[in-house]
């Protein structure tokens, strides 16, 4: 009996350390959120970040500063009133208290004093508001020597493929696209060959002749995929 009445006393003591326990867990504030660095960023890649794909933050740009308005989809989300500013710089539209796409600029030329003014005080409650997490960098321009630079043979170098001459950093998918990946074409023009759904090097070019609406069907899934995964970091020039 008293072997009894001692299992039960260690049941009901364990049942009250776990309940004590998950109330206690119940009154700790909730950790801070992740902020989400996207650190140096091109206008086209800036462009993806809407609030329409769920697993990117919504981002806007004022006079060239990225700014994550996440917490705010209400205000800036799909369907909302300043959806328009999500993924473009707006510093203009700011100042003028602008819902036109054509404001979406960061020439604040011919503005007025007030709308300055304006612009300033908006970007105040941006600043105070919401995390600062990148800025807006200009498209870089490569020539093929340049991007076979970035074939991923030199790890201190960023792993960089075209499609159509637009330049993404696919670092990321480095087992996809690395020497050792199935897709081995880092540091390549690609355009072909993935239109062709090729693993073949001799596949690597930009010249599509030939080619049918499946092929160029193919080409456009891959250019979807890449502009929802990548950042678009630049273009491809002619070598001079």
């Amino acid at each position: 009996m008293d072997w009894v009445a001692i299992v039960g006393g260690l049941i009901i003591a364990y049942l009250l350390h776990a309940i004590y326990q998950a109330w206690r867990e119940s009154k700790a504030p909730p950790p801070e959120p992740t902020k989400w660095m996207v650190g140096d960023i091109t206008e086209l890649t800036l462009a993806s970040h809407t609030g329409y794909d769920w697993s990117k933050p919504t981002l806007i740009a004022v006079k060239g500063v990225v700014y994550d308005v996440s917490k705010s989809n209400d205000q800036y989300g799909p369907g909302k009133q300043y959806n328009l500013y999500a993924g473009r710089e707006c510093a203009r539209a700011l100042a003028k208290d602008s819902l036109n796409i054509e404001d979406c600029t960061d020439d604040l030329e011919g503005c007025s004093e007030e709308q300055l003014q304006r612009l300033e005080q908006r970007l105040a409650h941006i600043r105070a508001e919401y995390d600062e997490v990148g800025k807006v960098v200009p498209m870089a321009e490569l020539s093929l020597q340049q991007l076979a630079r970035h074939d991923g043979s030199d790890p201190a170098l960023p792993m960089l493929l075209s499609i159509r001459g637009v330049v993404y950093d696919i670092t990321a998918g480095k087992q996809f696209y690395g020497p050792d990946g199935i897709y081995p074409f880092a540091g390549r023009e690609v355009a072909r060959a993935f239109a062709l759904i090729s693993t073949e090097l001799a596949d690597c070019s930009d010249d599509l002749t030939g080619l049918g609406p499946v092929e160029l069907d193919a080409l456009r899934d891959w250019e979807a995929k890449f502009n929802s995964k990548y950042p678009i970091i630049g273009r491809l020039v002619k070598d001079s």
